[in-house]
């Protein structure tokens, strides 16, 4: 009798890890990218390229619009009221360059999706009146950089290279000199992604700001950013432990990470993370299936072998589903997100407080030899021992399929499937008052 269960027992946990993994997931996950399913997918990279040459074109549509449907003149009034006031809590610099393929004369239209989703943030009801928005194009020709020249009409902006819609000699006066910035036109490509950043970073800070939020212009932001970014800077970089709330000490809070890096690896953060929804997995099932056999009265042994059964099935799952894909149940609450050490990789997305951009752009101006500058960022903390920390999952998405670097090469595409149905939904559309 107890052979006979027992060989009843293996046959329908066979069946059901049957079911699971050679049927309804490959079914489910065929074309969701990071699965192990997505991996054997057919689709050709004309295919991926089609698709997101299409999806793209849609979003510079939607952030087109959305700017031209405003009122005529209403954002530079409204970015003038929020540089004019004395309360500026966070700026935002989008860091531009022309990515126009040099033979077909194509221009993406990244920075304009940046810009619209930026715009949006910063009239929130969590950061309206207190975030100021503008287009830092750091193009050796500005005038050439088509996108850019488009945005003058409704966001600030600063040219690295030419003019700028506020006086920053009237910001920085004697002490801080713009000098090394203007000097040379023949960088290293490099040395001149690092200056470039170096400048926008110093131009934010001047507002006097209390963060700064530096977004590469190929960063579209998450609809769930402002209230997310708020309840983090007001919970996890703030210490209540004391009488008065006092701000932790960091270097950075990296609000981006490449998602091909996000998956699991053989580290033991991982493991338990694995571990943890096993276990939730297994006990919440074991649960489920001991109240609807309330009759049934089963040992210590049996409930522990169907628990660990049920664990190993939801360990499987996730890791052939894919940790960036159950990453994004975190999204249901602002609650959820991880709050975690940085990597030293990407700088698409990076919010730093005001206090460290004087000691971080004297360290990166200063540099004997230039490698990348997310790198040399990373150097930085590693010599001053300051923290570093990340959200997960991802509060921007990285559209960027052209490199500003080397214009004529074209990135990994299946990277940029990721969400892709959500991206769209993230450059806003209608009219803005």
């Amino acid at each position: 009798m107890a052979r006979a269960r027992f060989q009843l027992c293996c046959s329908t946990v066979a069946i059901v890890y049957m079911i699971q993994f050679l049927l309804l997931l490959p079914i489910l996950c065929y074309n969701l990218p990071f699965s192990s399913y997505f991996l054997a997918s057919p689709i050709s990279n004309n295919e991926t390229a089609t698709l997101l040459h299409d999806f793209n074109q849609q979003r510079v549509r939607r952030a087109y619009s959305y700017f031209k449907s405003q009122t005529p003149g209403g954002n530079p009034r409204y970015y003038d009221s929020v540089e004019n006031s004395s309360e500026i809590y966070l700026t935002v610099a989008i860091i531009t360059v022309s990515r126009a393929v040099e033979k077909k004369r194509q221009y993406p239209g990244y920075v304009l999706q940046t810009s619209a989703g930026m715009d949006k943030f910063a009239k929130s009801h969590e950061f309206s009146r207190r975030t100021f928005v503008f287009v830092c194009n750091v193009d050796l020709n500005p005038q050439e950089h088509k996108e850019a020249m488009f945005l003058k009409k409704y966001l600030p902006f600063t040219e690295r290279y030419g003019l700028s819609s506020f006086k920053l000699e009237d910001k920085y006066q004697n002490q801080h000199n713009y000098s090394i910035y203007q000097t040379k036109k023949s960088e290293g490509k490099y040395e001149k992604e690092t200056m470039d950043y170096s400048y926008c970073l110093k131009v934010a800070k001047s507002f006097d700001p209390e963060y700064v939020l530096m977004v590469e212009d190929d960063a579209i932001p998450h609809n769930d950013l402002a209230y997310v970014l708020k309840y983090t800077l007001e919970n996890h970089l703030v210490d209540n432990r004391r009488s008065t709330s006092q701000r932790k000490d960091f270097a950075y809070l990296k609000l981006y990470y490449p998602e091909r890096w996000q998956g699991y690896a053989f580290d033991v953060p991982m493991f338990l993370e694995l571990l943890s929804i096993g276990s939730v997995g297994g006990g919440v099932t074991l649960v489920v299936f001991q109240c609807l056999a309330k009759r049934r009265q089963d040992n210590y042994s049996s409930r522990l072998s169907r628990f660990l059964i049920w664990m190993v099935f939801f360990i499987l799952t996730a890791e052939f589903v894919g940790r960036q894909n159950v990453m994004e149940v975190r999204r249901l609450s602002k609650y959820l997100y991880k709050f975690r050490q940085a990597s030293e990789c990407c700088t698409q997305a990076m919010l730093y407080p005001s206090a460290i951009v004087d000691s971080l752009t004297t360290y990166l101006t200063t540099l004997p030899s230039f490698k990348h500058t997310d790198l040399s960022i990373y150097d930085f903390t590693l010599q001053t021992n300051i923290p570093t920390y990340q959200l997960e999952p991802n509060l921007f998405y990285h559209v960027g399929m052209q490199s500003s670097l080397n214009k004529s090469r074209i990135k990994l595409l299946e990277q940029f499937l990721f969400r892709l149905d959500l991206t769209s939904s993230s450059i806003p559309g209608g009219k803005v008052e």
